[in-house]
């Protein structure tokens, strides 16, 4: 390695970044880069988790996010070289980026033998949660039980990506009934492959589980602490005057209609595997008119009222009320064996309207944009609009707190 530098102290390692007239410089430590004598034509660039208000100090909590900025994003060239290396015997070919809609990048590989997904999984150093993992273990168990989902390919730890197979079709209708009825289907036969598991501890608790209510509570707290910070004011009308009194009423509701209930975790024995985030928004249709389901980062155990509650609320579902009610009727007979079952539906679906609501509004937090660009390229251009047009559908999303489902 080629020009290294010591500096014993901070004026030494200021002059030596002015001396070399650095393009940018890291650093981990505010103080270097706020003091009054560091070079003005110098990029600063705060590494780390912490924040900082200075607007002429750019903050960084990666390696990856430092290379993404300063070199740009990976591009096709280096996914490939990266396929081949994961997957030697596949013969890739070529790469295509494919806009995705949540948190991860998704790319189309060609190989040999046809076309297969890559999928880039968040910057662990920014999202600690083990997506990769979670969706690894999960696509081996529902191949295993012979269940409509991709098979997987390959995965790499260190580049926290996985090669998964390709499902060419068409995105899956809410309208259509019996599309829904095949979301019935797998949520029943993944019910069934919950109960054949001898050992619980073979998975852990979906992301954000809710085995009692006090986890809702806390969940929604934790999302409105997220935003308490956030200077926008639309935003912080809607929340103090709709989202936060109505929040308040409902946990008054919730404690009344549970008694008792409200503060114990559910039996184990009336857990379930999810998916966290299942719904026909992910889906494909074949051309054979069979449901693939897909993106299973969040499977864990979970109470299957939240599993219920979260099909019918999904934005990406739009569930008119008729097809939620067919739905909820469905996990009324699949989850009968426990007779608790419609009573924690009705106390916990407005908590988990709010809960929703809250979700909706994650482009207004910084640390969550970031991943919604990590995978939506053109969201870039109009965070903005996509801000003002999520907090209208927070807005709707609200009213579900006043339904009553059963």
């Amino acid at each position: 390695m080629q020009n290294i530098f010591y500096a014993e102290t901070r004026d030494e390692k200021i002059n030596k970044i002015a001396e070399l007239k650095l393009d940018v410089f890291i650093d981990d430590l505010e103080e270097v880069l706020t003091d009054k004598s560091f070079p003005k034509e110098t990029r600063k660039v705060l590494f780390g988790s912490g924040t900082i208000t200075d607007t002429e100090i750019s903050t960084m909590h990666s390696w990856r996010e430092v290379g993404d900025e300063l070199f740009g994003e990976i591009d096709s060239r280096v996914i490939l070289a990266g396929a081949k290396h994961v997957c030697p015997d596949l013969n890739c070919t070529s790469v295509q980026r494919v806009e995705g809609r949540g948190n991860s990048k998704i790319f189309r590989v060609e190989t040999s033998d046809g076309s297969i997904a890559l999928k880039v999984y968040p910057d662990l150093a920014v999202d600690n949660r083990l997506r990769r993992n979670a969706e690894w273990q999960a696509l081996n168990f529902l191949q295993q039980n012979k269940m409509r989902v991709p098979r997987p390919v390959q995965t790499d730890s260190e580049l926290n990506w996985s090669l998964i197979e390709w499902i060419d079709g068409a995105p899956a209708d809410p309208r259509n009934q019996a599309h829904l009825d095949q979301a019935a289907s797998f949520i029943k036969n993944l019910h069934q492959a919950s109960h054949a598991i001898t050992s619980g501890n073979e998975f852990g608790l979906a992301t954000e589980a809710c085995l009692n209510p006090s986890f809702i509570e806390n969940q929604i707290n934790n999302r409105l602490a997220a935003l308490e910070s956030v200077e926008d004011s639309a935003l912080r009308e809607f929340i103090d005057n709709d989202l936060s009194p109505t929040l308040v009423r409902t946990i008054e509701s919730s404690r009344c209609l549970l008694v008792d209930n409200y503060d114990a975790i559910l039996d184990k024995k009336y857990w379930t595997l999810s998916p966290s985030d299942f719904g026909l928004h992910n889906a494909i249709a074949t051309p054979q008119g069979d449901l693939v389901f897909f993106d299973f980062e969040y499977f864990g155990w979970d109470d299957p009222v939240k599993l219920t509650a979260d099909v019918c609320l999904h934005p990406g579902m739009s569930l008119d009320e008729n097809a939620q009610q067919r739905w909820i009727s469905e996990a009324k007979k699949l989850f009968a064996d426990d007779s608790n079952f419609g009573l924690r539906l009705n106390a916990l679906y407005p908590l988990y309207a709010i809960r929703w609501a809250l979700i909706m509004l994650n482009e207004y937090r910084s640390d969550k944009i970031k991943n919604r660009l990590n995978a939506q390229s053109r969201m870039q251009s109009d965070i903005r609009g996509a801000q003002l047009k999520q907090l209208e559908k927070a807005k709707s999303m609200l009213k579900n707190a006043d339904r009553t489902v059963l």
